[in-house]
């Protein structure tokens, strides 16, 4: 009899656990964000309004095998109505006051980052929002409210002499900004280009700032204008 007892507690306990584990996770999730803990490894997918969210592999080396290997990475597929976005959010420790990261990736009218505290690793999804730095993949779209921004292409240019000799090479990037019925394609050369190694585009009511480019990525952060421009 002690023993059926002892175990009904065991059984009830755990339950227990179970219950108030879930509702803490429960305490990380708002109508526009959800922080998800990670192990290393694969960890559980996860539903969050239209979106399932696969971390498919959190990778941790404390001590990289190189420069060019990140300290954490992680790689990250995103679901919506069947259409599958992956991608890989990288965390470089270059110095002790100095870090190069590739996130948060934009997808669709979220943003997706990665929150480090010296081993715990979470990621962070929550809906873009104006002011917020974030990184557009090629062929991927951003939606913020009315304005979505989609990064097209990217282009190899050169420049040569009068001999024939090449003289520069830089990209020229195109993206497709709409609001609406309205939509239009902006141009832009690579950032080493202009003087303040950064770039502003206008549209409308629209200002983004292009901080860093890449044949793969852009580092845009978007701002609402008092006057409206075409």
């Amino acid at each position: 009899m002690m023993k059926i007892f002892q175990m009904n507690i065991l059984i009830l306990l755990f339950v227990f656990f179970q219950f108030t584990g879930y509702a803490q996770s429960e305490k990380n999730m708002t109508n526009n964000s959800i922080t998800i803990p990670l192990k290393i490894g694969k960890n559980p997918n996860i539903s969050f309004k239209e979106l399932v969210i696969e971390p498919v592999n959190l990778f941790i080396q404390s001590k990289p095998i190189n420069k060019d290997a990140p300290y954490i990475q992680l790689e990250l597929n995103v679901i919506e109505n069947n259409t599958k976005y992956t991608t890989f959010l990288w965390y470089f420790h270059v110095s002790n006051s100095h870090k190069k990261i590739n996130y948060p990736k934009a997808y669709q009218n979220y943003s997706f980052d990665l929150k480090i505290n010296e081993e715990d690793v979470a990621l962070v999804v929550e809906k873009l929002d104006f002011g917020k730095t974030m990184f557009v993949d090629l062929g991927q779209k951003a939606i913020i409210e009315n304005l979505t921004i989609i990064f097209k292409d990217c282009i190899g240019e050169s420049s040569v002499d009068i001999n024939g000799d090449q003289t520069d090479a830089f990209n020229i990037y195109r993206i497709l900004l709409s609001e609406e019925n309205d939509q239009k394609i902006m141009s832009f050369m690579s950032l080493n280009k202009y003087e303040e190694k950064k770039h502003f585009i206008e549209w409308k009511n629209y200002k983004i700032l292009i901080l860093e480019d890449s044949e793969e990525t852009l580092k845009l952060t978007v701002f609402k204008n008092h006057s409206k421009k075409d």
